[in-house]
């Protein structure tokens, strides 16, 4: 299908932004797949991505939910790099899981897995009250995978407790065997989901019931 005259203009005029910032800077960039796919550092453009991201519906003209979720996945994927972190990327990905409408998961994927790379530790509290609510689906997975990164037993409690969502129940079941150490008492948690429809579970179920000690 070919793009919709709203993804053609949106993605004209962002295109515009990089080429007019990357050339300021010196750098080869001129659209946001060309800084989705490179490993090089782009750090004079994060201001302007941070931007983009915070008024995207200004700055792209957009009206169209799916224009404007597609936008807010690629500069979430194009804010996952070093040289976001410690800046207002971080607060304002933490908004995009509460917009209204809603991100669909599927965009709200990329910027659960940006905030796994920027997050840091003094962003737990609001870590933990994004991967607790439910209401955002399966876009918070990555949320309960940097909890377990943190090691701590809190964190590890609200990962086992988000297990009850099927939405992210085999991911979350995954991440809570790589929590080291791993503490006893966890299989009671687990076993149940030992028969649950969803073959992925299944099979995470009996991956991290392996690691669990008895």
């Amino acid at each position: 299908m070919a793009p919709s005259p709203q993804h053609q203009r949106a993605h004209e005029l962002l295109t515009a932004d990089i080429t007019k910032a990357s050339r300021k800077a010196k750098l080869r960039f001129r659209t946001l797949t060309d800084l989705v796919n490179t490993n090089e550092r782009y750090p004079d453009l994060i201001p302007l991505l941070i931007d983009w991201l915070k008024n995207v519906e200004a700055r792209s003209e957009a009206t169209d939910p799916q224009v404007i979720g597609n936008l807010r996945d690629g500069l979430a994927r194009a804010l996952t790099t070093v040289d976001a972190m410690g800046t207002e990327a971080v607060p304002v990905l933490f908004d995009q899981f509460y917009l209204d409408p809603p991100l669909p998961p599927i965009n709200s994927f990329a910027v659960g897995n940006a905030l796994l790379q920027l997050a840091v530790p003094s962003d737990y509290d609001r870590m933990a009250a994004v991967a607790a609510d439910r209401t955002l689906g399966s876009g918070r997975a990555a949320i309960l995978e940097w909890l377990i990164k943190q090691g701590r037993p809190d964190g590890l409690d609200i990962v086992v407790g988000e297990v009850e969502d099927p939405s992210v129940r085999a991911l979350g079941i995954k991440y809570i065997r790589q929590y080291k150490p791993l503490p006893s008492g966890l299989r009671p948690k687990i076993e149940p989901y030992a028969d649950d429809p969803d073959s992925e579970v299944r099979k995470q179920v009996k991956l991290t019931l392996a690691k669990l000690p008895e």
